[in-house]
């Protein structure tokens, strides 16, 4: 007669339940590699904190070469600045905003910049292309598309107000000097608009600069 040993033979491990250990392992590693490298997104900002710019980062810069008999004219080469004798507007000659750029400007502001293409902020000039403005990181900061009132959909019709002003007044008003449209822009852009944006007839919606 055989004797039995004293212990009895531990059961092997499933197979199957290895498999299932190993696949949530793997899922497990999978979303800690997702968290730590997904991009960081910006929380929404108020209108009222990038209404304005901060004078010491974005003072604005100008443009000395262009006056009010050149700003308006469409013989502008692409330059930094743009120089005459092309067949550009000023604003598309001179636009070449990079990415480093924009993303230089979000961190000397202090925000984390979203990459939504443009949806929660505009990098914008704050003298605008269209009147002499310099595209440089002293005339840029992150302004909200996403807040409410002052926001840079406004300022993008006070923009093209201005440039009418100053290029093809509407009948009956008085021509802009160059000057006074870059001063008022450059010192409260949100003063400016109540100044020349009355209503929303007078400054009616624009697609850019």
């Amino acid at each position: 007669m055989t004797r039995q040993g004293s212990r009895q033979d531990q059961p092997g491990v499933s197979p199957l339940i290895v498999a299932l250990v190993l696949i949530a392992l793997s899922l497990a590693l999978i979303v800690v590699w997702m968290a730590l490298h997904q991009r960081p997104v910006a929380a929404p900002v108020a209108a009222s904190e990038t209404a304005l710019p901060d004078r010491r980062l974005t003072p604005g810069a100008i443009d000395p070469a262009v006056n009010d008999d050149t700003i308006c004219a469409h013989d502008w080469a692409p330059g930094d600045p743009p120089q005459e004798g092309g067949d550009l507007t000023y604003s598309k000659a001179a636009r070449h905003t990079s990415s480093a750029v924009k993303n230089d400007v979000f961190d000397a502001y202090h925000l984390v910049n979203p990459h939504d293409g443009g949806r929660s902020f505009e990098v914008d000039h704050l003298v605008p292309l269209s009147l002499g403005g310099r595209d440089v990181e002293e005339n840029l900061w992150p302004e909200s598309r996403i807040g409410d009132g002052m926001n840079a959909w406004a300022k993008d019709r006070l923009e093209y107000r201005l440039y009418r002003l100053v290029c093809d007044p509407p009948p009956g008003e008085a021509r802009l000097p160059l000057a006074a449209a870059q001063t008022a822009l450059r010192t409260d852009w949100v003063a400016a608009y109540h100044a020349y944006c009355p209503d929303d007839s007078t400054c009616p919606a624009f697609g850019g600069e």
